[in-house]
């Protein structure tokens, strides 16, 4: 995939996660906003690391400042509109962001090390 395609898909996600996070959760979820934050997180790392493999510091520090900015454009859109769009700026909400994307690190380096303990197995095979 070109570096322009990833790039627009990229932007594409970007967008609509800034839309989807200023705007009312639907009533059935309102009382999981935390465990939606943490699932988004972990969605949204998987997602841009099999976009930019290879990246994945990168994309867990942008991820993690993009948390933050986006708990003040909530805070923003509110007095911009000078009503309740959706939330407002929650410490919580980061902390659950940074859970998010600290369990998909775990699940990458989990198997990371299986991947390498198969490689090395398969390389060196027991002798009988």
């Amino acid at each position: 995939m070109s570096a322009t395609t990833k790039l627009c898909i990229s932007l594409l996600a970007i967008f609509l996660a800034i839309i989807g996070f200023l705007i009312k959760i639907p009533v059935p979820l309102r009382g999981h906003d935390k465990l939606l934050h943490t699932s988004f997180y972990i969605g949204a790392a998987a997602f841009f690391h099999l976009l930019y493999r290879k990246r994945l510091w990168i994309i867990l520090i942008l991820l993690a400042i993009f948390g933050v900015l986006i708990e003040y454009m909530q805070q923003l859109a509110n007095k911009f509109t000078r009503s309740h769009i959706h939330g407002r700026f929650d410490i919580e909400d980061v902390y659950a962001n940074c859970k998010g994307l600290g369990y998909y690190l775990c699940f990458v380096l989990v198997l990371t090390v299986i991947h390498k303990t198969y490689l090395f197995f398969q390389t060196n095979p027991t002798k009988k």
